[in-house]
């Protein structure tokens, strides 16, 4: 009798464990669960950037900030197909006005985070024989650029070949790209001589695997500009905007000009 009570309260006490650890297992699990979760659909350019600036805000925040980064016009048509966004951050003007005209957007919201420079980068074999005078030549046999109808950097570059003449001369050697970081991949993998990106983006460059040859004429392209704005039917629309305000900070702002970026407004 005495081993079968004893087999009873062993019993007893393994089950309270069980409960005990599931109980607290349950805990974390809820208090992980409790942290809203905030999406972001940004351009892939801000990569780098605005992953630095999360974790910043997440640090004394109840919310966990998920990013989604690609090219502008890509992040357009999810969007607009019903991908779940609370905030877009967008490399173009245009992919911007595309979704305040669906009334996609809050459109109060809508300001002009930051500007970028369009710059031409080469493999480090072609950096004493790339210009941007020469990409008609032997010595550009092949220029990466971003799609340019979802890549605005892509829609930059072309804007440069029309306004230098080019387009025809060089349509042959374009290789097109999904976003800008992958115009950088194709340059330092030598799967291109040379290509055009942000200079937020040539500066990461690993200087073994490719050069920057320069900054191209801002005035044969459009301004570039990067309107954000938070979604009309943000699902978190309320935390959407402390995040938002946080993009504005001054450790935001010193995070963007570290990676090249600079500050809209700030010059003026």
């Amino acid at each position: 009798m005495k081993r079968i009570t004893s087999i009873i309260v062993a019993l007893i006490l393994a089950i309270s464990m069980l409960l005990m650890t599931s109980c607290g297992g349950n805990g974390d699990a809820d208090k992980a669960e409790e942290k809203t979760e905030v999406t972001v659909l940004a351009a892939a350019s801000l990569t780098d950037a605005l992953d630095e600036i999360i974790a910043e805000f997440e640090k004394d925040s109840d919310c966990k900030i998920t990013p989604s980064y690609a090219g502008s016009g890509d992040l357009v048509q999810q969007i607009e197909g019903g991908a779940p966004c609370d905030i877009f951050i967008s490399a173009s003007k245009g992919n911007m006005d595309q979704l305040e005209e669906g009334a996609y957007i809050d459109a109060d919201t809508r300001s002009d985070l930051l500007e970028n420079t369009l710059t031409l980068i080469s493999t480090i074999e072609k950096k004493d024989a790339v210009t941007m005078d020469s990409l008609t030549s032997s010595d550009a046999g092949t220029i990466a650029v971003g799609e340019p109808e979802t890549v605005p950097a892509g829609k930059y570059a072309s804007q440069v070949f029309d306004n230098m003449n080019i387009a025809d001369q060089i349509s042959g050697k374009i290789v097109y790209a999904k976003d800008v970081r992958a115009v950088l991949n194709y340059v330092e993998s030598g799967d291109a001589d040379c290509g055009f990106v942000y200079r937020t983006d040539a500066l990461l460059m690993d200087t073994e695997k490719g050069a920057i040859i320069g900054d191209v004429d801002a005035s044969l392209h459009d301004a570039i500009v990067y309107p954000a704005a938070i979604m009309k039917e943000a699902p978190v629309g309320e935390h959407a905007a402390e995040f938002f305000e946080f993009m504005k900070s001054d450790f935001a702002k010193e995070t963007f000009e570290k990676y090249g970026f600079t500050v809209a407004g700030a010059t003026e």
